[in-house]
């Protein structure tokens, strides 16, 4: 069995004792304990996920603020009912062939002497699923990268979501385009229910609805994904468990929720508060913001065994992909990217280790994630 202890972490991101504090720099209260986190993602009542746009304001906004993620109550159901399940077994299977299409290509591509699993690897497969998944040309992969990079700089730059007119413009013109030639994919679904005059929140779907479900999928399905799969190559590697994964591939899909308990890429979502609410004997009023620390919960040893200890064997449920009704819809989508894409990588580079001569750098803001990370296996 392999097992590896945590290094040296800064409390506040994985002590699920830590107290319920205010944080003046980032405006919000953070909570960190399991029973604390899980109350803060689905008491709708006390804590919402909207950011209070209008009908009238959304047009003016980036379209990921349209999407499911930042609506609550039956906006929130009507948009993720829309499609019953955008992620059924059907749809898994078709998909895994082409995801392990994606996986041996790029495996095959790598450099032994030495390749950075971020762009090689990390944002290339899940850029391409979601192409297929939205019935996309491959040709907007590298507009999507660039969305998502301006999305990070701007955000960090000046913290706020930038309206990002482009991708807007993109997606319209892609409806437009997939009625007059339906194609088979995810927005052709969403084009046939807008037809039937399916109803959000009581109004007829939107195109602007549309446009901010597709810019869900890339935020949601490209930018986390993308950011897992390097940390969990990273992870595996030095905690030296390759070999092993090697030997029974059978323990892939325990290692990689392992990967994400050990560290969640979307560290701790937000909710802005309600109704005055008391969490960990303090005091929080209503307009305020609180932060619910996945990566704490993820160590809470309540449910967590021996939390500090990476353990690929380790069975339980993780709060990587969130909790209630907002818990993650591609969370399958997601596993299954990385375990096709572990399977061919173990497979394929039984000598894969880290170049330790390089940099590796992560970043850290709304997702915690690797900028580089060169890894080589001659």
């Amino acid at each position: 069995m392999t097992v590896a202890h945590l290094p040296t972490r800064p409390a506040k991101f994985f002590d699920p004792t830590t107290e319920v504090h205010f944080d003046e720099a980032l405006d919000t209260w953070h909570v960190f304990s399991l029973g604390d986190v899980q109350r803060v993602l689905s008491d709708e009542e006390c804590f919402s996920s909207g950011y209070g746009l209008t009908d009238e304001t959304r047009p003016l906004a980036n379209p990921v603020l349209s999407g499911m993620w930042a609506a609550d109550g039956r906006r929130h159901r009507d948009l993720r009912a829309a499609v019953a399940d955008p992620f059924s077994p059907r749809v898994m299977s078709r998909l895994e062939t082409q995801i392990r299409a994606i996986a041996t290509e790029l495996v095959d591509g790598l450099d032994p002497g030495g390749f950075d699993v971020v762009p090689s690897v990390g944002k290339p497969l899940p850029t391409r699923v979601i192409c297929h998944l939205l019935g996309l040309d491959l040709s907007a992969e590298q507009r999507m990268t660039e969305w998502l990079e301006q999305w990070y700089q701007d955000s960090v730059t000046t913290n706020t979501v930038p309206r990002q007119a482009e991708m807007a413009e993109f997606f319209a013109a892609e409806l437009d385009r997939q009625r007059a030639e339906p194609g088979d994919g995810l927005i052709a679904e969403l084009l046939a229910v807008q037809a039937t005059g399916y109803l959000v929140d009581g109004r007829p779907m939107s195109d602007w609805d549309l446009i901010g479900y597709c810019a869900m999928l890339l935020g949601a399905g490209v930018d986390t994904t993308a950011a897992t799969i390097p940390n969990a190559v990273l992870f595996l590697t030095e905690f030296g468990c390759w070999e092993e994964l090697r030997a029974d591939p059978s323990l892939i899909p325990g290692a990689i929720e392992e990967t994400m308990r050990w560290y969640p890429v979307f560290p701790a979502p937000r909710r802005l508060v309600l109704r005055d609410v008391t969490i960990g004997g303090q005091e929080i009023r209503a307009g305020q913001w609180v932060s619910g620390w996945l990566s704490a919960a993820n160590r809470d040893p309540a449910r967590y065994a021996d939390p500090d200890t990476f353990d690929i064997r380790r069975r339980t449920r993780i709060m990587s992909f969130g909790h209630g009704p907002h818990h993650c819809l591609g969370a399958g989508l997601a596993r299954l990217e990385k375990r096709v894409l572990l399977e061919e990588m173990v497979r394929r580079l039984p000598l894969l280790r880290r170049e330790t001569g390089a940099p590796l750098v992560r970043r850290q803001w709304m997702l915690d994630n690797l900028e580089t990370a060169t890894f080589r296996f001659d």
